[in-house]
């Protein structure tokens, strides 16, 4: 299938200025030429990577289908490092279908899901690290998302990944040197030789993992839960974090039926904020269906926003929230790590209607949250909003940010790939302090070695790449 030439819408659906068509294979120019009205009546393609202005006609009707601007790029400087022909025409869906089908007609196969950046990786031109960046850039949803992208896809994470392989393969090499040519007087290496070469290895590694929690905060978003009983503010609070006013806001109780779900940008990390209905007893079955989709909401978050209303005392409705949410495992213990794998995820509490005099008992309030951070908010005149952005900033990224140069890991897959291979350099340490053949020390080198090269697909299995190809747009 490799062989094939295929061909894809690669502009997104729906009606634009301008839609492209990508052709990509060693048929792609005999393929499209044949189809322009003034070109294709030539012998000799036009130069690399220029555009050209001509007319797609339909070779069986002769019909004119569009008025185009064409390039031919020639191997293998072009994005998959295969002849590729990119048709720039109007952005109307049905021209560019019907492009396309013409396109196929001439031989060329619909591409498959990520099948461009597929063979940009087999051909070379990227590793599987920069493959996937590929998608981390179009599904970039802030500034910050993007650059790490972007240094993902210069090649930053896999140039890290390479120096621990390199510093793995030198100590392997040592080790089955003298396991392998004994007759040729190879010295076996002492244990004083390779566990420094060793902690080099453990060193880039932990290096990468000690930021992986938050680089997959900046790509995957931070999910939080805005709950509390009916009435204290929450689809206000929405509205204050995004500076809009999406969610219908009244003084009667229950306004809020159902969760939305909105995207604030917080110091760079996607805020994915879920406004709920409030949690309370009732009878009435549509209420009763929104206060569980309001537990559900609250246990697949990352984080709770628990807002009360300042201006009234705290009341039993109060209280079986907090005691909810204690059942559900959230707690006051407020470092990135526990928060990122739900062991102790964090709450925070937000005290709204800071306009208004308090008459809330803030003390039997500590008593449920002992460490929990607090911030007095008041939706009307916006006090307090950026004091909230900080604390829930300064709680997931401990005040830290990324600057252009920042390389951290924001993949659940690499993360894992990393601990594998720490997990194995660790284990090949103690069987090294602990005297065991060297070559059983080798066993578990050479798994951290396949476990980096996951990394970067050099170990990837087919079944690997098809799952992360898959998930790429067709066309890209």
């Amino acid at each position: 299938m490799q062989n094939d030439t295929i061909a894809a819408i690669a502009t997104p659906a729906g009606a634009g200025g301008i839609g492209v068509i990508r052709v990509s294979g060693s048929d792609a120019f005999s393929i499209v030429q044949p189809l322009l009205r003034r070109s294709g009546k030539q012998t000799a393609l036009p130069p690399s990577h220029q555009l050209i202005y001509d007319h797609i006609v339909d070779p069986a009707t002769r019909e004119m289908l569009d008025e185009v601007l064409v390039a031919f790029m020639y191997a293998p400087h072009t994005y998959t490092r295969e002849n590729v022909v990119e048709i720039q025409g109007h952005g109307s869906p049905l021209t560019l279908h019907r492009i396309l089908r013409t396109v196929l007609a001439q031989g060329a196969r619909m591409a498959n899901p990520g099948e461009f950046t597929l063979r940009a990786f087999l051909n070379g031109r990227l590793d599987l690290a920069q493959a996937e960046a590929v998608m981390d850039l179009i599904e970039s949803q802030t500034e910050a998302g993007q650059r790490l992208a972007m240094q993902q896809l210069r090649g930053r994470l896999s140039e890290q990944v390479q120096k621990a392989r390199v510093a793995i393969l030198d100590v392997v090499a040592r080790i089955e040197a003298s396991i392998d040519f004994p007759e040729e007087d190879v010295p076996t290496p002492q244990t004083a030789e390779l566990l420094p070469l060793l902690a080099i290895a453990q060193q880039h590694v932990a290096s990468l993992l000690a930021g992986s929690e938050k680089g997959r905060l900046y790509r995957q978003g931070l999910r939080t839960a805005i709950i509390g009983r009916p009435n204290v503010g929450k689809s206000s609070l929405l509205n204050a974090l995004l500076r809009t006013e999406r969610a219908i806001v009244t003084p009667i109780a229950g306004t809020t039926r159902d969760t939305v779900e909105e995207i604030a940008n917080l110091r760079g990390i996607p805020l994915h904020l879920i406004d709920t209905a409030g949690i309370t007893p009732s009878d009435d079955p549509v209420e009763q269906l929104g206060v569980q989709r309001s537990r559900s909401a609250a246990e697949s978050a990352d984080v709770v926003l628990l807002v009360f209303d300042r201006s009234e005392p705290l009341n039993m409705q109060d209280r079986l929230v907090c005691f909810e949410l204690n059942l559900m495992g959230f707690g006051s213990t407020i470092t990135c790590e526990e928060q990122l794998s739900h062991q102790h995820r964090p709450v925070m509490l937000v005290l709204n209607n800071a306009d208004r005099d308090s008459y809330l008992d803030s003390e039997e309030l500590q008593r449920f949250w002992p460490l929990a951070p607090i911030v007095q908010t008041s939706t009307i005149t916006g006090d307090g909003i950026s004091e909230l952005e900080d604390v829930l900033a300064e709680l997931v990224l401990g005040g830290n940010t990324i600057s252009g140069e920042s390389v951290l890991v924001t993949s659940t897959r690499h993360q894992e790939a990393l601990r594998r291979t720490s997990e194995h350099l660790r284990a090949s340490t103690e069987a090294l302090e602990q005297r065991i053949p060297l070559d059983f020390v080798s066993i578990d080198l050479r798994a951290a070695y396949n476990a980096l090269g996951e990394v970067t697909g050099e170990t990837a299995s087919d079944d690997l790449l098809d799952k992360i190809f898959s998930e790429f747009c067709i066309g890209k």
